[in-house]
């Protein structure tokens, strides 16, 4: 493998060029909440882009896309003058003017945000309504409980992502697209205002490596070591709390990354270790692929079949949250048990048990990708 072409192939395969995808949904978005909110006679934007996108460290196939729409402070008054929960209604009334937009579009308020679900584009707009604060920030509504109103800091975190982006020539840009593939490839939920935050702290070390294999490989050690146990994280430029509401799920996940990096030692190994960490998207740019009798050997038994379907092939993958599967094993004689706490204490179901398997989630749409064997179909794997 070439690797430094290799590096070069794969920043340039995941970095998300423009908005240009998204900038009619923006724009039409806009025009409706303006002509609602505005008279539609402002001439002023009030729409900021936000979330990965707007920080510029999102990768090409960005399912989400954040944005804040600047309502103006009368609507705020009126909300809040609700004896309970005018933040609800406030997503309601928003929700039902885009409704007018996109009258056959799933939309739905969600807590903070009114989320537009469209058919007909491979990605979701999350739109939060909000109120321009003095110091810059940003008060939006929450929901949960009889209502609230939350504070957000996007722009401070923006301008501190760009001025990292420009210290480090780049390179903190692409270790952070290069996080994002990582966690897509591994199924992994991790925020990307954390991934961001963590990466800004890797580069004020001393002494990082130069070449992106030893300073990806140093990324992982370096959020490896985080705390699981700690309750938040402060984001860069803002110093917003970042909750840890998954027990720093992401630090195992991390370790196991850098052991496989780290103990690639041949080209070869090299190569193979960041195929198995950065997954398929990674593989698509290898240049110069190794060509060693063990490659040819795995290639033969496991590798690329006509046939052969990928799930990155067939959807946009962004993992977004966490999903848990488990099932019910039953037996005649024996009292119904998940199979998670079979598995966790050592008690594993025989042959002849039932399990009916079930989604903690709701309503899913679930695709199994199955390897299908015969002198024919041999090496096929199929959704």
């Amino acid at each position: 493998m070439n690797e430094s072409a290799t590096f070069e192939s794969f920043f340039e395969e995941i970095k998300l060029d423009s908005l240009d995808e998204y900038q009619e949904s923006i724009d039409a978005i806009a025009k409706k909440l303006d002509s609602k909110y505005y008279d539609g006679d402002s001439l002023e934007g009030h729409v900021l882009v936000v979330g990965s996108v707007g920080r510029g460290t999102a990768v090409s196939g960005t399912s989400d896309l954040d944005m804040l729409y600047v309502l103006p402070p009368d609507a705020y008054k009126k909300f809040d003058a609700y004896e309970s929960n005018g933040q609800s209604s406030l997503l309601q009334e928003v929700k039902e003017t885009l409704r007018e937009r996109y009258p056959r579009t799933d939309i739905k308020g969600d807590g903070q945000a009114v989320v537009v679900s469209f058919t007909n584009r491979s990605y979701t707009i999350d739109l939060v309504p909000a109120f321009a604060q003095s110091d810059g920030s940003f008060k939006h509504p929450d929901t949960h409980g009889s209502g609230s109103w939350k504070k957000t800091d996007p722009v401070p975190e923006q301008e501190a992502c760009a001025e990292l982006f420009v210290a480090t020539g780049g390179a903190a840009l692409k270790s952070c697209n290069a996080l994002r593939v990582w966690k897509n490839n591994i199924g992994l939920h991790f925020k990307g205002l954390l991934m961001d935050t963590l990466v800004a702290r890797y580069f004020k070390l001393e002494d990082l490596p130069d070449g992106y294999y030893e300073l990806l490989t140093g990324l992982f050690e370096f959020i490896s070591n985080e705390d699981r146990e700690k309750a938040y994280w402060h984001a860069l430029g803002s110093n917003q709390l970042i909750a840890n509401d998954d027990g720093g799920a992401f630090v195992p996940k991390a370790k196991k990354a850098a052991k496989t990096l780290s103990g690639a030692l041949s080209s070869e190994d090299r190569e193979s270790a960041l195929r198995d960490v950065f997954g398929k998207v990674f593989s698509n740019c290898v240049v110069d692929p190794s060509d060693s009798p063990c490659e040819r050997a795995w290639a033969k038994k496991y590798a690329y079949s006509p046939n052969e379907q990928f799930v990155e092939d067939k959807f946009r993958v962004d993992i977004s949250c966490s999903m848990s599967i488990d099932c019910e094993v039953t037996q005649d004689g024996f009292r119904t048990r998940f199979l998670g706490d079979m598995l966790r204490g050592h008690f594993p179901p025989s042959a002849s048990k039932k399990a009916e398997v079930f989604r903690l989630v709701s309503k899913p749409s679930c695709w199994m990708r199955l390897l299908l064997e015969g002198q024919e179909l041999r090496g096929s794997r199929v959704f």
